[in-house]
Parts: C-alpha cells; sequence; structure tokens
C-alpha cells in the first residue's frame, strides 16, 4: 500500500508524509509528479471543503482506495464523521479524519469568503462573550480569526493501527 493524498494549504500534505515516514511507505501527491501505478492499492488523504474529501472521486477512479482520511478545520467529533460519511461516497471502506489547519494567507477570496460565511456565526458568539471567554474558547477564535495547525503525530495513530492490522 501506499500514500496517496491531495492537499490545499499544506496541513494534509503534513499528515501524509508523517504518516508515510513512520510507516515506512511510499508517498505521492495526486495530480503533481510521479504517481503509483494505476489500480495501486493506496490510502487516501484529502483536504475538506464544505464535507467533501477534495480529490477523492479522482483517487476512487484510479486506484485501489483501501482507506480514506479527510482533514479539516473542525475538532474530530461524531458530528464530522457523519458528515463525512453523507458527503463522500465511501462504501465501506475505513474513514478517519484529522483536525489540520487554518490559513487564511494560503487561500484565495472565494475560500476565505467560504470559511467566513461558514463560521460568522461561531465567531460572533465567541466575541460576545468577552473576557467571559474560556483560554479554550479565546483559541478557538484566534484560529478562526488568524488561522493556525492543529497537525500533530500522535493524531496519526489510529491509522497507523489500522494500517498495520492491514499489513498482517
Amino acid at each position: 500500500m501506499v500514500i496517496l493524498y491531495q492537499s490545499n494549504t499544506g496541513f494534509t500534505r503534513e499528515y501524509a508524509r508523517m504518516l508515510a515516514k513512520a510507516e515506512r511507505l511510499k508517498c505521492f501527491e495526486l495530480e503533481d509528479g510521479p504517481q503509483p501505478e494505476a489500480g495501486a492499492e493506496v490510502f487516501y488523504l484529502g483536504p475538506l471543503m464544505a464535507g467533501h474529501i477534495g480529490g477523492l472521486d479522482q483517487a476512487m477512479k484510479h486506484f485501489s482506495v483501501k482507506g480514506i482520511c479527510g482533514v479539516g478545520m473542525s475538532p474530530p467529533g461524531e458530528g464530522v464523521m457523519r458528515t463525512l460519511r453523507r458527503a463522500n461516497y465511501t462504501a465501506d471502506l475505513p474513514l478517519f479524519y484529522l483536525q489540520g489547519g487554518w490559513d487564511p494567507k494560503k487561500v484565495g477570496w472565494l475560500k476565505r469568503r467560504m470559511v467566513g460565511m461558514a463560521t460568522r456565526s461561531i465567531r460572533r458568539a465567541l466575541q460576545e462573550r468577552g473576557s467571559r471567554r474560556t483560554a479554550e474558547e479565546e483559541q478557538g477564535l484566534n484560529f478562526l480569526l488568524r488561522g493556525g495547525s492543529y497537525v500533530a503525530y500522535e493524531n496519526l495513530a489510529p491509522i497507523q493501527s489500522w494500517l498495520r492490522e492491514c499489513s498482517r
């Protein structure tokens, strides 16, 4: 199996490269540079946009996708997983989610605007709390306004366990 990914702002790339290095797997970027052989078994990672995993359709057409991971801004949770299952055709494939990050300087105005519209009510509610915000809420507000990264090696543990099970 190989790692295949698509990345917009670099957070998915970071996770893909960390995972490939840790598991001693080859890593390929969808559409750029060398590609795995057609039909190769891949674990696919892609960025989320409105719940859809970018590049997944293309990966499913050309490769034998064995597992899928969406990388997005939201904290992990069952709500995110429900959205992923609903918005993406994943058949019965193992599906994972990793919180990546947000870097408004690395996206175009349209994506900045879309994220701004999607997070407007959250930002307003947090700003209205003023000095009553918890440290966690303050961190969340800063993340939405200025960006940040939640990429961490520890987040890969469930995927690593699954990959090791597959290789037995």
